[in-house]
């Protein structure tokens, strides 16, 4: 693996010097291009995440639940959680799930959909979502998730909700072959528990009609690139904690395609590319499962900051009281990503295809050229 890993290192960077490539093994720069436009289905986006990642994920299904379909939330709890107070997000929504009041978090959610700073209830109530907590978690209890499901249920019917319980793991991301024992709790919090997490959540998500991947972790044939996270960033005066570069799989059916379905997942504390590399990214399993789907991988990144030293999601309030609203800016960030990889394919150039989910119809002269074999 190493030799494979120095062999494809030396010949991106040939590749760099002789043409320029903006695949994120070609590119030593902090100057990745913008985020491009993939004409994304609008109707098939979904969200995923583990940890601080995981609350992520509920804020973005529930505030902009007319966006989102489905989300999966691992090794987390229900929205709102923690109420803009660190003390709490420490004690009840990570080790004292008996302190958490459900009710208070449903009444706050209808609160901020009357007002209109969230999307309106009915947009959640019509999604999915699955949850899992590993039996061995002793970072966020797995009551904290029971309390999430509990939360779901106040608008969710039965069978839109799946729970994951049964799995000695740790806190971590599962996988099917890659990582940690299971019921460890250590960096890179990456756990082989011979279970294909990524896939589970999102084939439920997506309905139950998802080819499930054989292998993991071999080449695939899309493209991972780099992408800049700054012009994506809404205008804040304060920090933010969003790094300057995220990254996103294109499945090859996806690179000159419009109509494809779109997956965003957020890394938890201290997972992503600065102190995992591209670790995280590579190696969890979401990249597989949107090979075989046509679904569009999203993976933003987050740094550490003051009142954020392990590079979490903001889900208690370091950045400010509409951290968990559709006018917090780590919020509106994610939607810029939607809005922009819904947006008409890149690929269109000059001649727009009017036949959604079509194949753009390219001038022979203009066909875009495959990616570099880096």
């Amino acid at each position: 693996m190493e030799r494979f890993v120095l062999g494809v290192c030396l010949a991106s960077l040939l590749v760099c010097f002789v043409q320029g490539c903006p695949y994120w093994w070609c590119q030593p720069s902090e100057d990745p291009p913008p985020l491009e436009g993939y004409g994304a289905d609008k109707d098939q986006i979904s969200v995923s995440g583990v940890s601080s990642g995981g609350y992520m994920a509920t804020q973005v299904h529930v505030a902009y639940s007319a966006s989102i379909m489905g989300s999966g939330i691992v090794a987390a709890g229900p929205y709102h959680c923690a109420q803009g107070s660190t003390l709490r997000a420490l004690q009840d929504c990570m080790n004292a799930p008996n302190n958490i009041n459900v009710q208070q978090l449903v009444d706050f959610t209808h609160e901020k959909a009357q007002s209109g700073e969230i999307d309106p209830v009915s947009f959640f109530e019509n999604g999915k979502t699955y949850l899992f907590s590993g039996s061995q978690d002793t970072t966020v209890d797995p009551g904290v998730m029971f309390k999430c499901e509990d939360y779901s249920r106040n608008f969710m019917a039965d069978q839109d909700i799946t729970t994951d319980y049964n799995i000695a793991a740790g806190h971590a991301m599962i996988t099917q072959s890659y990582g940690n024992a299971c019921s460890q709790q250590r960096m890179p919090y990456i756990n082989n528990c011979n279970h294909p997490l990524a896939y589970l959540m999102m084939n439920h998500i997506y309905g139950g009609t998802l080819q499930k991947p054989d292998t993991y972790g071999v080449e695939l044939p899309g493209d991972i690139l780099a992408f800049d996270q700054t012009e994506l960033e809404p205008a804040y005066s304060g920090q933010t904690s969003l790094d300057t570069v995220g990254f996103i799989y294109i499945p090859s059916g996806c690179r000159n395609n419009p109509g494809c379905k779109v997956h965003i997942q957020f890394h938890g504390c201290l997972q992503g590319r600065g102190n995992l590399d591209e670790e995280y990214v590579l190696y969890t399993g979401y990249n597989e499962v949107g090979e075989l789907n046509n679904i569009i991988i999203i993976h933003p990144q987050v740094v550490s900051s003051m009142g954020n030293t392990n590079a979490c999601w903001d889900w208690w309030g370091y950045t400010d009281q509409k951290y968990d609203l559709k006018d917090g800016v780590q919020m509106r960030f994610v939607k810029n990503i939607i809005d922009r990889v819904t947006s008409e394919h890149h690929a269109c150039g000059a001649v727009r295809s009017k036949m959604f989910k079509k194949q753009c119809i390219l001038p022979t002269t203009q066909a875009p050229q495959p990616p570099p074999q880096c």
